[in-house]
């Protein structure tokens, strides 16, 4: 399994902080209220000289609230871009614990092999002595009778290992098999979160870049406008 955990598109998380601070300064400090001065006008969201002409109040009131709800996109954009970084260490360590598990799984794997291998030098043994059996037949004789005498004891032998094999093979199986369904189990889940993952980190960078574009576009059409301070004040009232 292969993820990358990388964020894609992640420049496109940087929101420009700046924006707060400027559209601030135009508010009026908690508990105080806004003096009207007719005729006063201020510049929104910007330094400077104000270029075009003066906003009309339905013009501040969006372009207000339009900046209102990219700093409010701003925070939540933030926020989960901390609650994405703040998953990735957990991930990783998943990731080096299953790659731990499937080296001991690997170590099943080598000794089923060498297990393969030691049950075909049985066999050819087991070959041997067969074919040593049919050569001495129905013969009889002290000659016979000595090499009876031994091919019992291999067979003995024989048997004493493949017993020994079988019971290492049992052993080697079950515990591969547990081995193998609980890392699967654990594959499987891990896979799952870090594809949740992606897909919310790539959802994040789109709804950034959108918001970065809103941010462009909002400079573009509201920061260095003037406008009348009384239509502010009376927007803030909740005038139309």
């Amino acid at each position: 399994m292969k993820r990358n955990l990388a964020p894609r598109l992640a420049a496109a998380l940087l929101v420009a902080g700046s924006c707060t601070a400027v559209w601030a300064q135009n508010t009026p400090p908690a508990g105080k209220a806004a003096a009207p001065a007719s005729g006063r006008t201020l510049l929104l969201g910007g330094s400077g000289v104000g270029g075009g002409p003066l906003l009309t109040r339905a013009q501040l009131r969006d372009c207000l609230e339009r900046r209102d709800a990219v700093a409010a996109g701003r925070a939540e954009v933030e926020a989960e871009r901390a609650s994405l970084d703040a998953e990735r260490p957990a991930l990783a360590a998943e990731q080096d614990s299953l790659k731990a598990d499937r080296e001991k799984l690997n170590e099943f794997s080598q000794r089923s092999k060498e297990l393969v291998a030691r049950y075909s030098e049985l066999n050819q043994r087991v070959q041997d002595w067969n074919q040593r059996m049919e050569d001495l037949g129905e013969r009889t004789g002290p000659t016979a009778e000595r090499e009876k005498r031994k091919l019992d004891r291999e067979k003995a032998e024989i048997d004493k290992t493949r017993l020994a094999l079988d019971a290492e093979r049992q052993q080697l199986e079950q515990g591969a098999q547990g081995g193998v369904s609980a890392f699967n189990a654990r594959a499987a889940a891990a896979e799952a979160k870090v594809v949740s993952w992606n897909e919310r980190n790539l959802a994040l960078a789109e709804r950034t870049e959108k918001l970065n574009a809103e941010r462009d576009l909002w400079a573009g059409e509201c920061a260095n406008r003037r406008y009348r301070e009384d239509d502010e004040i009376l927007l803030k009232k909740g005038a139309k």
